[in-house]
């Protein structure tokens, strides 16, 4: 997506968001050693500087920036794109509709997301956000919310009443892999990594950053 490219030229498809910067900076991190980035969503000035300009660099091969998992899928169909940033969910989904196609964990780990459920703290029915919190928690919950959403149950007792493959398509149980996952995290001036001699961007100078890189 990054090194080779140009091997792809016209056929690459990324993803629509500004957060996809940290996908660059991920990149870098394991690349660029002397950028010193440790954390993908804690990027000082000249480290954002350096992921924009990778991004920009792969903007010349790209053909779409997708944001509606659907288009990916008939991108990939279609032979539009051969090669790009994706979610599990996608590669399945084509991957029924007899498109050949795999999903790759790069080198250098993946960013990725989590679905959460919020309630109130000062929620006026705290019994029934309890009795909420234990339902969805469930593991016949979790099942039902994970194979409709295509996603890894967070309760992996899930995997008892999930489809036959499900879980290991998903990796749910898989320590290792979730370990290479760094999860979307909300850039801010306080640098995430710990850095106190420096600020670092926020998400509002990553917007403007993504806007600069698409044109």
């Amino acid at each position: 997506m990054f090194d080779d490219a140009s091997a792809y030229s016209g056929k690459v498809t990324s993803y629509d968001s500004p957060i996809y910067i940290a996908d660059a900076a991920l990149y870098l991190m394991k690349h660029q050693p002397d950028l010193k980035i440790t954390d993908p969503y804690a990027l000082d000035e000249g480290q954002l500087a350096a992921a924009v300009d990778l991004l920009k660099k792969q903007k010349e091969h790209v053909s779409e920036y997708w944001s509606d998992y659907l288009k990916e899928v008939q991108a990939f169909s279609t032979g539009d794109s051969v090669i790009g940033t994706t979610w599990e969910v996608i590669a399945q989904v084509a991957q029924g509709e007899n498109v050949p196609v795999e999903a790759v964990l790069p080198e250098e780990g993946s960013t990725g997301w989590s679905d959460t459920w919020m309630i109130s703290a000062d929620s006026q029915n705290s019994n029934c956000a309890y009795a909420w919190m234990d339902y969805i928690m469930s593991p016949k919950a979790q099942a039902a919310v994970a194979e409709y959403f295509g996603e890894a149950p967070a309760n992996t007792l899930a995997c008892d009443l999930t489809s036959k493959g499900f879980c290991d398509a998903y990796h749910a149980t898989d320590a290792a892999f979730a370990a290479q996952i760094h999860y979307w995290t909300t850039p801010i001036e306080q640098c995430l990594d710990g850095r106190t001699d420096v600020k670092c961007t926020d998400y509002g100078a990553w917007t403007q950053a993504w806007t600069e890189i698409k044109g």
